[in-house]
């Protein structure tokens, strides 16, 4: 490195960079993505990258992070926990059980946060007992610093195996809003799913059966937003609003309208109506194989915040099945249609 190059800040950091340019110096804002001695990537707050010459930098300053990288995985995930709410939930000292029916494993599957009031073999028992009841498989949630720590290897030691994991991404809505600033035509925000959003919802391969549209209408405000064109749903997302945060979910573009902006429009559409109900912080759940999806988060100003893992136990297996109280690709309670 020469003298002159200046020191690059943490890949993932944001920047202000005043810039020399032949008409004079400019200010570039963003995300630093990458770099080294003779050029930085910076994703400007519209999505766009700007590449900068090293040897152009004339200053720079470390922007502080917003409320949504500073706040704890624990408070992002009670926030996903109201976005996202079981039909069904107990208290195990302070670990949350919940179950749905099967439908989603966020929904049917113990949050670990905190301590469940006895010994771990005695709460083990007293979550199988639980779902057994329910005839649900037996799920813990494991979320990266806010669960014990020492949990994963206790239940390793117990024959208990990882699955799924999966990124919980962050970031301030109104850095969302200025990738796509205005309200795309297409897009209908609704207060419930009507058929069409099922049906694009159920094409890509989820659940639409009773249970399902319980879940994904229990909150008490949730947002419904498609992408329409000549009567096809082409694009779906759903938002909640619980106090600042705001939740983004099923985000859905049928196969043949990919790649064309969909996905971000109905999601940026999603967002904008959350901030307009006082959300300023958003969150999103996404596997971290779906490599797609988090390049499609990144660009809309989403972070990896934290992630969280399930694991289930050594007799791990499908519960005893009867009828979901609807139709659903699989016909069978227990079921788990969505890894998150």
């Amino acid at each position: 490195m020469t003298e002159s190059t200046p020191h690059r800040p943490a890949i993932g950091t944001t920047v202000t960079l005043r810039v020399r340019t032949p008409v004079g110096p400019i200010s570039v804002v963003g995300e630093l993505i990458e770099g080294d001695d003779e050029r930085w990537s910076v994703r400007r707050r519209d999505g766009s990258v700007t590449v900068v010459e090293t040897v152009t930098i004339e200053a720079q300053r470390v922007v502080p992070p917003g409320k949504s990288r500073l706040a704890s995985p624990s408070e992002v995930t009670q926030a996903a926990t109201l976005g996202w709410r079981p039909l069904d939930s107990a208290r195990l000292g302070d670990w949350l059980l919940r179950a749905s029916g099967g439908f989603t494993r966020r929904a049917n599957s113990v949050l670990t946060i905190g301590d469940p009031g006895r010994p771990l073999d005695a709460a083990l028992d007293a979550i199988a007992a639980w779902y057994d009841e329910r005839r649900l498989a037996t799920l813990l949630q494991l979320v990266d610093g806010a669960t014990d720590p020492s949990l994963a290897g206790a239940l390793g030691d117990r024959g208990w195996a990882a699955s799924d994991a999966t990124h919980v991404m962050t970031g301030e809505i109104a850095h969302m809003l200025r990738v796509l600033p205005g309200q795309d035509s297409r897009v209908a925000l609704d207060d419930a799913p009507d058929d069409a959003w099922l049906g694009c919802y159920a094409r890509v391969g989820n659940d639409v059966s009773d249970l399902a549209l319980q879940l994904l209408t229990n909150h008490p405000q949730p947002i419904f937003a498609s992408v329409r064109e000549g009567g096809d749903v082409l694009a779906i997302a759903r938002s909640a609003v619980d106090a600042k945060w705001a939740g983004l979910f099923a985000v859905e573009v049928m196969p043949g309208h990919r790649r064309r902006g969909l996905g971000a429009s109905v999601s940026v559409a999603a967002l904008r109506e959350a901030g307009r109900r006082g959300a300023r912080q958003a969150y999103l759940q996404c596997s971290v194989e779906n490599s797609a999806a988090i390049a499609l988060y990144r660009r809309l100003n989403f972070t990896v915040h934290h992630d969280y893992s399930y694991y289930s136990p050594p007799s791990f297996r499908r519960p005893a099945t009867r009828p979901l109280l609807g139709t659903s690709p699989t016909g069978l309670i227990g079921a788990v249609i969505s890894r998150w």
